[in-house]
């Protein structure tokens, strides 16, 4: 993994308002990756992003509560530079995916984010929690770190020699 030192692989997680899902998501992913001592690093935007926002309240503390802590996060909507930037896109359904492609154009690198770490198996939408309760955005959290974990492990077996798909 020489190449990893040079630059870190980036993993873009797309949403809708870029305030609940695709941000705990990445925080999620960065807090694992580093853990796991993988190159990979995170980052999240929103098809329709409440520019600027902060993290939703309930999110920051579902986060907190697992001992994560939202390091500023301002909501972005997805763009043209960010997904080009990016190794791999993940969205968190395929409504997501669509209005990148219609968007942007077709590329390989975006994926839902449920259908990516089962190998393809399941591209359905991760419920969104805005507006719910609290326990609605811990529902969604535990639903992502299931994803986020299969995502990591699947791109630290494509990382392997002679495993790349």
């Amino acid at each position: 993994m020489s190449a990893a030192k040079e630059r870190p692989k980036t993993v873009l997680f797309v949403c809708t308002a870029n305030i609940c899902r695709s941000p705990m998501a990445a925080a999620l992913f960065n807090a694992l990756a580093q853990e796991r001592g993988l190159p990979y690093r995170a980052e999240s935007a929103g098809v329709a992003a409440l520019e600027n926002a902060g993290m939703a309240p309930y999110a920051r503390e579902a986060l907190a509560e697992i001992g994560i802590r939202d390091e500023g996060h301002r909501a972005r909507r997805v763009s043209r530079e960010l997904l080009e930037r990016a190794d791999l896109v993940l969205v968190m359904g395929p409504r997501h995916l669509r209005e990148i492609e219609r968007s942007f154009g077709p590329s390989g690198k975006v994926h839902t984010l449920r259908g990516y770490a089962a190998d393809g198996a399941d591209g359905e939408e991760i419920p969104d929690p805005y507006g719910l309760t609290a326990h609605a955005y811990r529902a969604s959290l535990r639903q992502l770190l299931e994803y986020v974990e299969g995502a990591l492990e699947r791109l630290r077996r494509e990382e392997e020699p002679g495993q790349a798909q």
